[in-house]
């Protein structure tokens, strides 16, 4: 056992038992707080996981474990991997510079609902209770600590909202780089990092104020240390499992559906220790379970403190969810392929061929790499079935984690079916295709800067047309933006008694709708009077699909 892991176990012990339990949660959140009862437990299961890594330093050491190297789990088809050359590094750093540029552009234009409730509800709030709440799927916890460390340093804006999501957006393009590079060749590589640097939808999430783009960072380090232990590519072997369960711990704190990744490669090692010819041996075949449990335990840690309200809140649906078309994997199909539409020039015509080349990518990829394979598309079907199973609702930006994956088979796919049909002296149209095809994609990047959702073009229309005798009303997913962060004077409608009172009061009224999907399910008596006695005044386009803000006017 190490010094350092003498001192580190040591620390932890120390902190483990000395840290005091009332003092720490009232600290955090504050000695009058409704929430210190649940904070101080949460601060037990803090101290408790403190013991447990103490545990876990004294202990490993102790087991016999010895950095033998036997047989890799996994091998790849192809060429050795190669380091990297000046011009390959310069080149990287030239598109993680373009992919920077177009993610700082217009940077704070038109929040949309669950960025505002994001700003409201955490951002806002003291660093400590931004740390000990989780009362809501809408809170990612990491990318909220992040966000209100950017607001303190810049100012509450936009653009400082959406900072972290920008920077965790760059590092995600040299992410699939890193990652491509274990599985693939160099210039696929580079195609796959500037194919995501001109994509419209990478652009758009790396300019939403949420975690995705951090979990699709995380997804991809940790996948690539994930390929590196079943593979053996590796110099320091605790290190890798290390570095495997901190970015998975991350990818996890920053949403907690990132668990189902770890699940899929935990899946993917025993399937691979099965399938072993002779007994495991050496070390190799045993890391990935090392990585994988040093990943629950720290996910456990960074969670401890909110533990008591995790559960609860991961288990609850949210509010209508149980009944929308957002829970039919029908709906989903439809809005990804419509959504994917948005970034890729030619529409359904272009998606056709697409899957056509998906198809091939994932045929080579099996020839390939097999293990590299499904390690890119376990997860997302594990997350598929998981997200079904839970009733929730199937938005495609939960799979977002695997854009980078998506981005590498569509690649390799174009590269495998020019290898297939034609001679070896046409093979440098693959490179050319996919460079035309990523020129296309960065033509429809201006569609992500335009608002998400243009609740201040609807509020102006309204200061404009509505009279000083009419009503102003806003329905479901309007009134808390116009209520908590524009702080209008519109009348909130929860009801439609409310409503009729309203309209009786007034000379004339607009109502403000978004989400119809949502509406007639959670108030289906006021979507079915705003179908009856109001008609469209006017709509106000945002690129988050179904979120146009509607502005109706009484008949």
């Amino acid at each position: 056992m190490s010094r350092t892991s003498i001192a580190l176990a040591a620390v932890l012990i120390l902190l483990g038992l000395a840290l005091p339990v009332h003092a720490t949660a009232a600290f955090l959140v504050g000695g009058g707080s409704a929430m210190l009862a649940t904070v101080q437990n949460g601060v037990w299961c803090l101290k408790g996981m403190l013991l447990l890594h103490a545990a876990i330093l004294i202990i490993i050491p102790r087991l016999g474990l010895k950095n033998v190297r036997g047989t890799a789990l996994a091998s790849f088809a192809d060429e050795p991997f190669q380091r990297a050359s000046r011009w390959e590094l310069a080149t990287l750093a030239a598109i993680l510079l373009v992919a920077l540029l177009l993610r700082l552009y217009d940077l704070p234009n038109g929040l949309w609902f669950d960025e505002i409730q994001t700003l409201v509800d955490y951002v806002r709030l003291p660093m400590g209770r931004v740390l000990t709440t989780y009362d809501s799927q809408n809170q990612h916890l990491l990318y909220s600590v992040l966000a209100r460390c950017s607001i303190s340093i810049f100012g509450e804006s936009a653009g400082a909202l959406r900072l972290p999501a920008a920077v965790f957006g760059v590092a995600s393009v040299w992410a699939v780089y890193y990652f491509a590079r274990l599985i693939t060749g160099r210039a696929e590589a580079l195609l796959a990092a500037a194919f995501l640097a001109f994509s419209y939808h990478h652009v758009w999430f790396s300019q939403n104020a949420r975690g995705y783009t951090g979990l699709l960072l995380w997804t991809l380090l940790a996948s690539a240390a994930f390929i590196r232990m079943v593979t053996g590519r590796y110099r320091h072997p605790w290190g890798v499992a290390i570095v495997y369960g901190l970015c998975m711990g991350l990818a996890a704190y920053t949403h907690i559906t990132a668990v189902i990744v770890s699940v899929a490669h935990f899946l993917i090692w025993v399937v691979l220790l099965f399938r072993m010819k002779q007994r495991p041996r050496g070390f190799d075949a045993w890391l990935p379970g090392w990585g994988i449990l040093f990943a629950a335990t720290i996910t456990l840690q960074l969670y401890a403190i909110v533990l008591p309200q995790m559960f609860a809140t991961v288990l609850h649906p949210p509010r209508g969810a149980a009944q929308t078309a957002w829970q039919s994997p029908l709906w989903f199909l439809t809005e990804s392929l419509r959504g994917l539409g948005e970034g890729i020039p030619g529409g359904w015509i272009t998606l056709a061929l697409g899957l056509v080349v998906i198809a091939a990518g994932i045929i080579s990829y099996w020839k390939r790499t097999r293990a590299g394979l499904v390690t890119m598309l376990l997860p997302a079907v594990l997350s598929g079935l998981a997200l079904i199973a839970l009733k929730h609702n199937l938005w495609p930006r939960f799979f977002f984690f695997s854009a980078g994956f998506g981005v590498l088979i569509l690649i390799r796919g174009g590269y495998a079916l020019v290898e297939w049909l034609l001679p070896p002296r046409f093979r440098v149209l693959a490179p050319v295709g996919t460079i035309l095809v990523i020129c296309a994609s960065a033509i429809t990047v201006p569609k992500a800067w335009g608002p998400k959702q243009d609740y201040t073009g609807a509020s102006t229309f309204l200061s404009r047309e509505a009279g000083a005798t009419d009503a102003v009303v806003t329905v479901d997913l309007t009134r808390y933006p116009y209520h908590e962060f524009y702080h209008t004077s519109y009348l909130p409608v929860d009801s439609l008694s409310v409503l009729r009172e309203i309209e009786a009061q007034h000379t004339r009224t607009w109502l403000v709708y978004t989400f119809p999907i949502r509406l007639a399910v959670v108030e289906p008596e006021i979507w079915a009077r705003i179908q009856e006695h109001y008609t469209l005044a006017a709509n106000f386009p945002g690129t988050v699909g179904g979120g146009d803000i509607v502005v109706m006017r009484s008949k």
